[in-house]
């Protein structure tokens, strides 16, 4: 079926003609006045006869909108609705001697650029303090997700009431380097029901163990990590002050700064020891950027609030790893194993020494996982993946126990980008880590031993 069925030969020329002109008028960012509406059109000043007919209005309302404006409005609402407009696209439009290249920073502002805390006025509904149960059913498969179906606490006074041991939050950062999408982090780990499963040693159950509660997600700016640490290292400051655990879902690794910040507020800086477990250093010292994930060790190291002698890095490899670095770390007394350790001497050596260094270490810890320690085959959604990592299990156990055999005073888990893993087996893995320092809280808590090993777990006894 062609064109020819509809149009005459003398039809054509005259359509492509029309077209042509359209298109014309188009490329020069013209708009003609109809012919209807000229009688209306006159009632504006050149200006704004000019603003309507060169195009420039339809950056600011569509045409349709535009002809019923012109059809509707009298003479002197019409001159007012153009002046607004005309007004707005000045103010819209870039002037160098006026507008900065990019959007600047006001680091002395006070306000938080996120959504504020909730007044009190709203916090003043009938309900006795305590966590709460946000699903249908007697067991958490259908209702509103929550990390491990544990019930929701919302504000400290919920923490305290419920005696809660561990506060789980998403802290959905996503504004660090690597392959970004680690802001879905804590959502898809609390998606996949796979947190809180009983210890296959000890054979207990963490929920059975533990008073363990959802805190929700902490919110952060989504433009700037200077304007977010703040407000999260409050927050975990006011969990950690309730007794209860923060651990920590991730958002990108800048957020170990005020993580670990935030609990030294209620521990003391230098309290406690900080195992991070990660394929990266984070100890940049001359980067363009005042705090990341490149920077989030170094300032915790350089203003005090860990001590480096009480610093522990494990699996260390990738771009960001070199002598110069690595002669930095051992100059702060950081202890630090990186995989070429690892494979010189073999894993399970190296696990015994870095238990050996937590043991001789302080009685408290702050455990830090970026996923990117463990090797790909088993972690690819890492937002900065590296390859020839660590083992999923050989990780877990050694997490495990140093929760069993330490007090946590906080824990955090790191850089999970759920969209680089389609099969979701990566959020699957993330969840055993975490789930491997929960079961190690609850051995500790029931006063077993961390290497403790129920005899049904061992043996059949037939």
């Amino acid at each position: 079926m062609t064109l020819r069925r509809f149009v005459s030969n003398r039809t054509l020329p005259a359509i492509c003609s029309a077209l042509l002109l359209l298109a014309a008028e188009s490329a020069t960012g013209q708009w003609p006045i109809p012919e209807e509406l000229q009688a209306q059109a006159s009632a504006l000043n050149d200006d704004q006869r000019e603003f309507v007919t060169s195009g420039a209005i339809l950056d600011f309302i569509p045409e349709r909108q535009l002809e019923h404006e012109l059809a509707t409005r009298d003479a002197d609402s019409l001159r007012s609705l153009m002046g607004d407009l005309i007004s707005l696209a000045d103010r819209m439009e870039y002037d160098p001697e006026r507008d900065m290249g990019a959007a600047p920073l006001n680091l002395t502002s006070e306000e938080f650029g996120e959504p504020l805390p909730t007044p009190p006025l709203l916090r003043d509904f009938e309900r006795e303090p305590g966590p709460f149960g946000v699903h249908r059913y007697l067991f958490p498969e259908s209702g509103v997700p929550t990390f491990g179906g544990a019930d929701v606490a919302i504000w400290p006074e919920d923490l305290v009431a419920g005696n809660v041991d561990v506060a789980i939050i998403g802290v959905p950062s996503n504004a660090g380097s690597g392959r970004r999408d680690s802001g879905n982090g804590p959502n898809e780990m609390r998606g996949l029901n796979t947190i809180a499963m009983p210890d296959m040693q000890s054979l207990l159950k963490p929920l059975e163990t533990l008073s363990v509660v959802d805190y929700g997600d902490f919110a952060v700016d989504r433009m700037s990590t200077e304007r977010s640490i703040g407000h999260v290292a409050a927050r975990v400051a006011e969990t950690a002050e309730t007794d209860a655990i923060p651990m920590l879902v991730g958002g990108d690794t800048s957020m170990l700064y005020p993580g670990v910040s935030g609990v030294a507020r209620i521990h003391g800086a230098g309290s406690f020891g900080l195992l991070h477990f990660s394929a990266h250093p984070d100890v940049e010292r001359n980067d363009d950027h005042t705090v990341s994930d490149r920077q989030a060790l170094f300032l915790l190291l350089d203003e005090g609030v860990v001590e480096g002698g009480e610093t522990i890095q494990v699996g260390l490899r990738g771009p960001a790893v070199d002598a110069d670095t690595l002669q930095w770390l051992r100059d702060n007394n950081v202890r630090y194993h990186t995989m070429a350790e690892f494979r010189q001497r073999g894993s399970e050596a190296v696990m015994q020494r870095v238990l050996r260094e937590v043991e001789r270490g302080p009685e408290a810890y702050f455990v830090s996982i970026d996923v990117s320690v463990i090797d790909p085959v088993e972690m690819i959604a890492a937002g900065r993946a590296t390859h020839n990592g660590l083992g999923l299990d050989e990780l877990n156990r050694t997490v495990r126990h140093v929760c069993a055999a330490k007090e946590i005073v906080g824990f955090e888990i790191t850089d999970l980008a759920p969209m680089l893993d389609f099969s979701r087996l990566s959020v699957m893995h993330a969840n055993a880590v975490l789930n491997a320092c929960l079961a190690g809280i609850a051995v500790r808590k029931a006063g077993l031993d961390p290497d403790y090993v129920h005899p049904l777990a061992l043996d059949h006894g037939q």
